[in-house]
């Protein structure tokens, strides 16, 4: 193709046909310049093409990320509010006191959920330098609000409730006023000798439960765990509505 359009100007300039010559070299330029804009555009296509579905790989991932958040929060929900209508029961009346101590202890006992909010998948995302292009202005902010703000509560809240769940533990099973065996964690293949009899034990414990300190122990609790449900309930919807925005963007692309 090179010797053939070479050959053409030979000719134009051996016949004397300079203005021809000219307008033709004019002309071939603009074809190179043409054909390497096509080129670039071209390439530019395909980039674009592989980034947006790297962009839609790591959305993908996001969306099962937060399926699996979803999933835990139902779970964290339903065991906060076990413990509320468990702890409750102390102050609604003194039907618990007829229980055997086991139950009693279950009654009182508060454990918090260790799970945090997996973020792995946006942290790549962040590296590879496309956190602010998934579509439109509205999910991106979503989305980087969602694993940093939102995150950020809800792993405070986490840490919060472990530190106080860990000293209610030290209140109620770490005592010199009753021997007592903890329902968390609770050997099954093991029992151990008590020196008194359950009564005298029984009867120890719910002398604790009715002080000041131990009904204040019991508030602050059911206090602290119905934050938590609000904080995991609107992290919950937040999480379906960013999942529904993703689903849409995905679909667009």
């Amino acid at each position: 193709m090179i010797k053939f359009f070479r050959k053409i100007r030979q000719d134009l300039l051996l016949k004397g046909k300079t203005g021809k010559y000219l307008k033709y070299a004019i002309g071939e330029i603009v074809l190179v310049v043409l054909g390497i804009l096509i080129a670039l555009q071209i390439n530019n296509w395909n980039e674009k093409r592989k980034e947006n579905a790297t962009i839609s790989t790591y959305l993908k991932g996001i969306m099962v990320d937060l399926n699996n958040d979803t999933k835990r929060f139902d779970v964290i929900i339903k065991n906060l509010n076990e413990q509320i209508e468990n702890n409750s029961k102390v102050f609604e009346n003194k039907n618990y006191q007829t229980l055997p101590i086991d139950s009693i202890v279950l009654t009182i006992t508060s454990y918090f959920n260790d799970y945090k909010i997996s973020d792995q998948t946006y942290q790549k995302l962040k590296n590879s330098g496309l956190a602010n292009q998934l579509g439109s202005k509205e999910l991106n902010d979503a989305i980087n609000n969602y694993y940093s703000e939102e995150l950020y509560r809800f792993n405070l809240y986490i840490d919060y409730d472990e530190k106080r769940s860990t000293n209610d533990d030290d209140f109620w099973f770490v005592t010199d006023d009753y021997e007592i065996n903890p329902i968390l964690g609770q050997s099954k293949n093991r029992t151990l000798p008590f020196l008194e009899n359950e009564e005298a034990r029984k009867i120890a414990l719910i002398k604790k439960i009715e002080s000041n300190l131990g009904r204040n122990n019991l508030r602050n609790n059911i206090s602290r765990k119905s934050l938590g449900i609000n904080i995991t309930q609107e992290l919950k919807n937040k999480a379906k509505s960013l999942t529904e925005m993703i689903n849409q963007e995905l679909n667009i692309k």
